[in-house]
């Protein structure tokens, strides 16, 4: 009996030992097709991590572009304000000509330049008001008013829509007395010059100077173009 019962025992200890050698040859196998899986995937893992790279210097690249493009568009634009100065140039040293003109055609001979305004013709600050833009008359008399009540809006708004709005000063406020018109050269139906006499406060002389208005859409637009 005890024979039989040592046989037994020797029987399942060969096959326990059996069964834990197939076990570990499987789990060797197992670890040899994960280890070929490996080295077949690290092209394509080093393959991916170039990809990454490239991509990430493409964008750099886009990046810098755009930054490029930028800077380009602001130089353009930096140029043509230059250039519509350059070309305002010749209408601002035709305009002192003619105001020079108008200057010595207004004063008679031995009068003094700064004499007192006549009050018919001179417009007084405190009797203008926004008058619309429907002559170069009244686009004159609105550009005034809104110089006397500060408004830079309206002061914007009697240009024309070629002249950049960074140019147009505030101009002196409220420190004037009025202004007359003391000149009118119709060019076309279109553009008009008005030459105008600005009267400062505290006895300044009066300052000549000659104006073109344009009509734009209907309206009369002070217009320094060419």
């Amino acid at each position: 009996m005890k024979s039989t019962t040592v046989r037994v025992i020797c029987v399942l200890t060969l096959a326990g030992a059996a069964c834990g050698v197939f076990a570990q040859r499987h789990v060797l196998s197992r670890l040899r097709v994960v280890n070929g899986q490996l080295r077949q995937s690290g092209p394509e893992v080093q393959r991916l991590t170039a990809e990454h790279a490239e991509i990430d210097r493409l964008r750099a690249e886009v990046e810098e572009i755009e930054k490029l493009r930028h800077e380009t568009r602001e130089l353009h634009k930096l140029r043509n304000e230059v250039r519509q100065l350059r070309e305002q140039k010749p209408e601002w040293d035709k305009l002192q000509a003619q105001n020079q003109k108008l200057r010595a055609g207004s004063e008679p001979a031995g009068q003094p330049a700064s004499r007192a305004p006549d009050p018919a013709s001179l417009l007084a600050k405190e009797v203008l008001s926004d008058a619309g833009f429907g002559s170069p008359e009244a686009t004159l008399r609105t550009y005034f008013w809104a110089m006397r009540e500060g408004n830079m809006e309206k002061m914007r708004s009697c240009f024309s829509p070629d002249i950049s709005k960074e140019i147009i000063s505030d101009g002196p406020g409220s420190a004037f007395k009025g202004f007359r018109v003391v000149a009118k050269k119709v060019l076309s139906s279109d553009d008009v010059k008005l030459g105008i006499q600005f009267f400062a406060e505290q006895g300044a002389p009066a300052v000549e100077f000659v104006l073109p208005f344009k009509r734009v859409d209907g309206e009369w637009k002070l217009s320094m173009a060419p």
